[in-house]
């Protein structure tokens, strides 16, 4: 069984995966009920790429300003109302906000497995 395997099994888990270096989903798994969409994937990559971008330049500028190294950044998460994401190192999880609990909960499944 793989790390996604084991992720995916979890309540509330729909996909697990990691991004490659150019930010295209490398490797991915999904709970049996959900049909992968293409084009939802591909999404996911360009926002997480976006969003990561933001962060590290964020961490960049707040390093500089602060006594504090904010960097490297390891993980963030959102919760929104139907869906929640994580992202640790390249990983990431996509569930359904009400069956996982909180954000941190998320995260901390990813920081469990290898990064």
């Amino acid at each position: 069984m793989s790390e996604f395997d084991e992720l995916v099994s979890r309540k509330g888990v729909l996909v697990a995966g990691r991004f490659g270096p150019d930010w295209s989903v490398a490797e991915q798994k999904s709970a049996w009920m959900v049909i992968e969409e293409p084009q939802a994937i591909a999404m996911i990559s360009s926002f997480c790429a976006s969003i990561q971008m933001l962060l590290n330049t964020m961490a960049l500028a707040m390093s500089d300003v602060t006594a504090v190294s904010w960097q490297p950044l390891k993980g963030w998460g959102v919760s929104s109302g139907v869906y929640s994401f994580a992202m640790h190192g390249d990983r990431f999880i996509v569930g359904e906000t009400e069956k996982l609990g909180s954000i941190d909960e998320l995260l901390d499944l990813l920081r469990q497995g290898k990064t």
